[in-house]
């Protein structure tokens, strides 16, 4: 397994509010309900599967599956509680998948197979100076919405895939900058918002299984984002071809 650079937040409440702002993803249902999280195992295809062989470009650690904790005495938890870490499914069953420090897990990025040159080089703009990145905070956490042929969700999220069947599905995955900037990391499968890149494939093996997966067709881009002086500036810094898979087991 080549040698991925390692970092660690200093600051997890800033990447809290630049996050936020940046995807203004929010932690409760409209209307001012919460959402209810239900955990689920997620468990990265490499680096401990036999396949492995040739490195995914999205990796676990070596620890094992990442459990979705809830307080003491529950099954579930609300969103947006600093406790929650870990694989779960929100209450219209998309994959919420979030890493904070103190809990001494990681996963880690290569961006070694470029497809094509990236947009922000010919206007000078580009900020990426790493070709991997390890990390131990991925605040707001990944979401997976599987859609429609057309792109739209589907109604029930993970559920409403049959057994036995694939569908698409679009994701985005932060991480923090490896060298402490105030910069947010976005990894994206979403053609809808990220034009360039490709859904990726969500697939349900057992009523109560299904495997995420990015394969060798598939391309993710990569958006870095900061707080400028008085709004947010974003940067298109490539495209990449990063096969990965991870099983979520409900």
């Amino acid at each position: 397994m080549p040698t991925r650079q390692r970092f660690v937040v200093s600051s997890v409440a800033l990447i809290v509010t630049l996050a936020g702002s940046v995807h203004a993803q929010k932690a409760a249902k409209p209307g001012g309900g919460s959402n209810t999280l239900f955990p689920v195992t997620v468990e990265f295809r490499c680096p401990v599967s036999a396949e492995c062989l040739v490195p995914d470009q999205i990796e676990g650690d070596t620890l094992g599956p990442y459990r979705g904790t809830t307080p003491a005495g529950s099954t579930t938890t609300q969103e947006g509680l600093a406790s929650n870490y870990g694989g779960y499914f929100t209450e219209g069953n998309l994959l919420l998948f979030a890493l904070k420090s103190g809990f001494g897990r990681f996963i880690s990025f290569a961006f070694t197979r470029p497809a094509g040159t990236a947009p922000c080089v010919a206007s000078g703009t580009c900020r990426k100076a790493f070709t991997s990145a390890i990390t131990d905070v991925s605040v707001p956490g990944s979401r997976t919405y599987p859609v429609d042929a057309v792109g739209t969700d589907l109604p029930n999220g993970f559920m409403s895939i049959p057994v036995g069947q694939s569908a698409r599905a679009r994701l985005f995955l932060n991480f923090a900058d490896p060298a402490g900037r105030d910069i947010l990391w976005t990894v994206r499968f979403d053609p809808a918002l990220h034009p360039g890149s490709t859904h990726l494939t969500v697939t349900r093996p057992e009523s109560n299984r299904w495997t995420v997966e990015a394969n060798e067709s598939d391309i993710a881009g990569l958006v870095s984002a900061n707080n400028g002086p008085s709004k947010i500036v974003k940067v298109n810094e490539g495209y990449y071809t990063m096969p990965f898979r991870l099983t979520v087991t409900k």
